[in-house]
């Protein structure tokens, strides 16, 4: 395979680093809005061609609560037309229900407002209402009495401190006699040993209620994923590796010079200059970054698994710094036959001669085997992967790994499990 760039680290000395390290620590979802940002400074450059960026992700629910707080105390007609070209999101939707009959005062209003704050995205809420009811002047019955109001809000669900309290909060949608009501309360609270429930004559019809309950309760509400734009693609064609940058989200730079002819207009033309090699550089930083990684993970892209690598593997290789490596890593995707990677997955420490990705792989495999009635513990998976490898390592490292694989706790998944008999 013919190698396509040959920049070396020589040549950054003569470049701006003060341009160069944000750009290449860009995301190329973020590169047309950061080279736009330039070249609005910049007489000299101009952007041929572009495309529409996917809107970006709001950050954290109390800023975009925030943020909308920010934004409705504006004229009544800039609210309106910023509404006709939005969608409703959750605070939104809970900030219109706060007014009378459920929230009749304006010390009622304020305390709501404030329990919003520390509603999270999935609809719980994580506040603390002693803190509230310092901020507000009041009583914590004060507070908690209106947080119980939010069982009459939508989403239904919305406001609670945990599954349990939305559940009950979300039978108040549903018209049951009093010995369902009754043995769904009892069923919910008590929802680790449902089992003791399923004879009960009523018990079809309570399965049949819990089955339409959300969890979480603003489910509906909670934004998808962004897409992930992958920066290189890699091919396997038989014998033959094909490695492409994904040229389609670089923009299209032209350099042109100004009338003037004085030093203001030859530092921009420079500087225009300058740009248009960065961004070949970036390309080639992460043309050569891509290629080490595939000949240290080679076996991984045979279908096997991570070996350890570290970003001074990379660096040593490559004759930059391990700093460097780790900016171009940054937001910086990889698409092959196996799917869409971050480049960092590819580097994992080891615990003697064994990846933490092959303990991964191993500690999935294990949980996605067990036995639905009695999940596996953390000691357990401890003990199953200290025994399958032949290492020691301290157990608090299987709730990590746990984390990074999004795999729910055993008291977690034993909940899930029941919930999906139901």
């Amino acid at each position: 395979m013919k190698q396509q760039f040959n920049f070396k680290q020589k040549q950054l000395p003569r470049l701006s680093m003060q341009t160069w390290l944000p750009l290449l620590q860009c995301s190329l979802s973020d590169l047309e809005k950061h080279i736009q940002v330039i070249t609005n400074e910049n007489p000299c450059l101009e952007v041929a061609s572009g495309f529409e960026m996917p809107e970006s992700s709001s950050s954290s629910s109390h800023n975009t609560y925030m943020e909308y707080q920010n934004h409705v105390s504006n004229s009544s007609s800039d609210e309106i037309e910023w509404m006709s070209v939005s969608n409703q999101s959750l605070y939104e939707k809970l900030d219109e229900q706060i007014v009378a009959p459920l929230f009749p005062t304006p010390i009622s209003q304020k305390i709501a407002k404030q329990i919003i704050y520390y509603i999270n995205d999935e609809g719980y809420f994580e506040g603390n209402v002693e803190e509230i009811a310092k901020q507000c002047e009041v009583d914590v019955y004060k507070v908690e009495q209106v947080r119980q109001r939010f069982a009459y809000l939508e989403p239904i669900g919305v406001g609670a401190v945990d599954y349990k309290e939305s559940f009950l909060f979300q039978l108040n949608e549903f018209d049951l006699d009093d010995e369902l009501s009754i043995l769904l309360s009892a069923m919910i609270i008590q929802f680790e040993d449902i089992e003791k429930f399923l004879n009960h004559a009523r018990a079809h019809d309570a399965k049949e209620i819990i089955k339409h309950l959300n969890n979480p309760p603003a489910i509906a509400y909670m934004e998808s994923e962004a897409a992930v734009l992958p920066d290189i693609f890699v091919e396997f064609a038989g014998n033959d590796l094909n490695i492409k940058i994904n040229n389609d989200f670089y923009p299209n730079l032209m350099v042109n010079q100004i009338d003037k002819y004085d030093n203001f207009a030859k530092q921009k033309f420079k500087e225009a200059r300058e740009l248009v090699k960065l961004l070949d550089l970036r390309k080639a930083t992460l043309y050569n970054i891509a290629l080490v990684l595939i000949e240290k993970q080679y076996a991984f892209f045979m279908g096997s698994e991570l070996k350890p690598l570290k970003l001074q593997d990379v660096a040593d290789e490559l004759g930059f710094n391990e700093s460097t490596i780790s900016r171009a890593i940054s937001e910086k995707y990889l698409e092959c036959e196996r799917g869409v990677f971050a480049f960092k997955d590819f580097f994992s420490n080891a615990i003697g001669e064994v990846s933490t990705s092959e303990i991964k792989q191993f500690l999935k495999r294990v949980v996605e085997s067990e036995d639905k009635e009695k999940p596996y513990s953390d000691k357990y998976l401890h003990e199953s992967i200290e025994s399958r490898f032949g290492i020691k390592m301290v157990r608090r490292s299987i709730a990590k790994y746990r984390q990074e694989m999004e795999i729910a706790s055993f008291k977690e998944r034993k909940f899930l499990y029941k919930l999906a008999t139901l």
